[in-house]
């Protein structure tokens, strides 16, 4: 849907805030949470000593139940709590729109209930 934009800012770096304001320039729909919902992944296989680590964070729209979904890498840290997402830059890897509200008018004869 976005993916043309989205490729644009992928590769860059900047702060999850910042990230969120691209985001809604982009999809021109509000963001709840300029933040973002960070969350970390665990799996290290097969590399474990690589030099960053990898997170998801996921941006809400106001007025849609549809979301944005960005894998982002940084620096290793030693402690989970080291890591300041309000201020430190981040390098976005994948950008994805997750259509949650289907479009009215647009519902399958073939869906049985």
């Amino acid at each position: 849907m976005h993916e043309d934009k989205f490729n644009i800012i992928e590769g860059k770096e900047m702060t999850l805030e910042a990230l969120g304001y691209e985001i809604e320039e982009i999809t021109g729909m509000a963001v709840r949470d300029f933040e973002g919902d960070a969350s970390r992944f665990v799996s290290k296989k097969p590399n474990a000593d690589q030099e960053f680590e990898t997170f998801n964070v996921r941006y809400d729209f106001k007025e849609s139940n549809d979301f944005v979904d960005v894998v982002f890498t940084t620096q290793q840290k030693e402690e989970l709590e080291d890591y300041d997402f309000d201020e430190e830059e981040v390098k976005v890897q994948l950008i994805t729109y997750k259509r949650m509200d289907a479009p009215l008018e647009n519902e399958s004869e073939k869906v049985e209930e």
